[in-house]
């Protein structure tokens, strides 16, 4: 008997747990003090599913079946552009942003990959051209920049790579030719001033120009050379001033 009655009482246990509440955008507003979403009418914040929930994005609206839990947006759901084709999937918990968060082009391609955490991107973000590629990638702590961040040419060759440290630039910063070909290193220091020696290279990997900076300014020797590898101008600078 007892068996009987537990198997009863999961059964319409079960039975109300599934029976979700799912409500249209015009039945809901969004309260901006608390932003908390409730059911027009109602004092209590809305727990279900909003069926056709709108975002305006980019002057775009996008809409989707969006979860809520106490007035805030709860779990995983996808945003489509008006054409129905995914747009973003998104996954929240307790109403922030948690995990990754993917963007589409309305081609269906991937444009953006972002790690979020309590609502703060942390981890890494990647962008992509339309053709597939890779754009960007950087990585961040909080929404600061800490590590190296990478940007690419369109045909996926790399183009700047930057390395940061709680927000500054630090160390030497390098740029690349679409062949592949180091185009400049350009060192920085712990203050995020340019202190070193600045060099850029031609196409063909030989020495252009090499440059002396100090916290940001010219200081000691500039030097520029042909494709040949022969100087062409020497120039002696102090305190960013040029030395005659």
């Amino acid at each position: 008997m007892k068996k009987k009655l537990l198997a009863i009482f999961l059964l319409v246990s079960s039975l109300i747990f599934s029976e979700e509440r799912i409500l249209l955008f015009e039945e809901i507003f969004l309260d901006e003090k608390t932003e908390m979403v409730y059911a027009i009418g109602e004092e209590t914040p809305y727990t279900g599913v909003v069926e056709d929930y709108k975002f305006l994005i980019k002057d775009r609206v996008l809409e989707g079946r969006v979860i809520f839990k106490n007035g805030l947006m709860e779990g995983t759901f996808k945003l489509l552009y008006p054409s129905g084709k995914i747009a973003r999937i998104m996954t929240y918990k307790n109403g922030k942003r948690e995990g990754i968060q993917k963007v589409y082009y309305e081609s269906g391609i991937i444009e953006r990959e972002t790690s979020y955490k309590n609502g703060l991107i942390d981890g890494l973000m990647k962008n992509y051209y339309p053709n597939g590629n890779i754009r960007s990638e950087m990585l961040l702590k909080k929404e600061v920049l800490d590590g190296i961040t990478r940007t690419y040419y369109k045909n996926g060759k790399l183009k700047v790579e930057v390395s940061y440290q709680n927000g500054v630039k630090v160390g030497v910063q390098k740029g690349y030719y679409q062949n592949g070909k180091l185009k400049i290193e350009h060192p920085i220091d712990k203050n995020g001033l340019t202190t070193g020696t600045v060099k850029v290279y031609y196409p063909s990997g030989k020495i252009m120009a090499e440059e002396s900076y100090k916290n940001d300014k010219l200081d000691g020797i500039v030097k520029i050379y042909d494709e040949s590898g022969k100087i062409i101008s020497e120039e002696f600078y102090k305190n960013g001033n040029k030395i005659k």
